[in-house]
């Protein structure tokens, strides 16, 4: 465990024992941990469908430790100690997702408005809710979470005609830049982010929900601080007209790129801030008895410089600016067994569909910047006990450009505790 994340850990336990210290003081504890057995096809990895590899894995994904404690009636804060196999083979040293400072100025009214400063939950999408595996019927993360785009947060757009790698869109550079690089998704997959954000309902029944936020990077991207004068914008509406229809919006804009010794060469510090990711989407959730639909749209926006990436060669800049755009459409249908108490099946279908870029051809798809993807992922659950659900899916996987084999057979425990 890193120094970093020692001081960390001290500094929030300092707080929270300081908080426990008063009167009327609470501190809560919980914790969730997945624990996954999965196989996939000859092409699978961290990076194309949350794998480890193409062996038989046995291993745990996420292990999360939930940390509250209230400060006064108005006050709290709220922290979730994280460890996870994000990008990679390893376990990831424990980092803090949510860190965050909330205010509640008429908590002992009807008014549920609320503050928060800090590190906390990216407010899009309809998955903003089931990033937890305790919430999400299904054992993978959607499209938009999970799969790469050829458009990176140092260098933008990558000339996937230049790319021989073994992964699309991830980019080993260590024999050149000593790092690496992975192409970002249309949401970043550990959906955190920085900022201020207000959050609330209005109407009677909640019938209209809010979170809005400013924040440090659009929903795509991620800085541990700020690296331009204006913030990014992100936010999420909800509409429930009905106890079977909910209704939403999400919106998010900003700069996504960022500074640093490997891109210190090709950009300057102002080319940055003008390159922009817009995200917009809409979802639809309707529910009777037994059975729950889920349909989502999301189209992001991009513009970014063109670079070409050729292994074990510099990077070079080809344009200074272009435009690009990709779609996502969801569907999914869950339907809770009504003769197997605890237990549910689940189907969902999904799509991300390239649009085009300006004076550009692909090996893929002629003027698209990027490959068409499309996948199917049948699930079925049960709870073993009130805080733990077992899982089993199959991930198929197509795609229009490499034909990738990450086809996968998983079972999950989700462990409340």
């Amino acid at each position: 465990m890193s120094n970093r994340t020692l001081l960390h850990i001290s500094f929030i336990l300092i707080i929270l024992l300081g908080i426990s210290s008063g009167a009327v003081a609470q501190i809560h504890m919980a914790g969730l941990v997945d624990i996954e057995l999965r196989k996939g096809g000859a092409d699978s990895s961290p990076y194309t469908n949350q794998s480890p590899g193409d062996k038989l894995s046995l291993f745990t994904p996420n292990v999360r430790l939930f940390l509250s404690g209230n400060i006064s009636d108005q006050w709290f804060v709220s922290s979730v100690l994280q460890s996870d196999y994000y990008n990679s083979k390893e376990l990831h040293p424990p980092f803090f997702s949510v860190l965050s400072l909330n205010f509640t100025p008429h908590p002992d009214s009807d008014s549920d408005f609320m503050a928060t400063i800090g590190r906390f939950v990216t407010p899009y999408g309809a998955y903003s809710k089931r990033l937890l595996s305790s919430n999400n019927p299904f054992v993978h993360l959607p499209l938009t979470h999970a799969s790469g785009l050829p458009v990176t947060k140092h260098f933008g757009f990558v000339n996937t005609n230049s790319n021989n790698y073994n992964d699309p869109y991830y980019y080993n550079l260590n024999n050149v830049y000593f790092s690496n690089e992975t192409g970002l998704t249309m949401v970043y997959q550990r959906m955190y982010t920085q900022g201020i954000k207000i959050s609330g309902s209005l109407g009677e029944n909640n019938t209209f929900n809010y979170n809005l936020a400013a924040t440090l990077a659009p929903a795509s991207s991620h800085f541990e601080y700020g690296e331009y004068d204006t913030p990014s914008f992100i936010g999420r509406v909800t509409l429930q007209p009905a106890m079977w229809a909910r209704l939403g919006l999400s919106y998010s804009s900003g700069p996504f790129m960022k500074k640093g010794n490997i891109n210190r060469n090709i950009f300057s510090d102002n080319d940055l801030s003008s390159y922009t990711q817009r995200l917009i989407g809409a979802d639809v959730r309707l529910s009777y008895h037994y059975y729950t639909v889920l349909m989502e749209y999301n189209h992001s926006y991009w513009e970014a410089p063109l670079v070409n990436l050729p292994p074990g060669n510099p990077i070079t800049l080809i344009y200074p600016s272009r435009e690009a755009t990709i779609d996502h459409l969801s569907g999914e249908f869950v339907v809770d067994l009504p003769f197997w108490v605890g237990s549910y099946a689940a189907i969902r279908y999904e799509a991300l569909l390239s649009g085009e870029m300006d004076n550009y051809t692909s090996v893929y798809n002629g003027d698209s910047w990027t490959y068409d993807r499309r996948r199917i992922e049948f699930a079925a659950g049960y709870s073993l006990h009130r805080n733990i659900t077992l899982k089993a899916s199959y991930l198929y996987s197509d795609d229009s450009g490499p034909n990738l084999d990450d086809n996968v057979i998983a079972l999950q425990l989700s462990v409340l505790f």
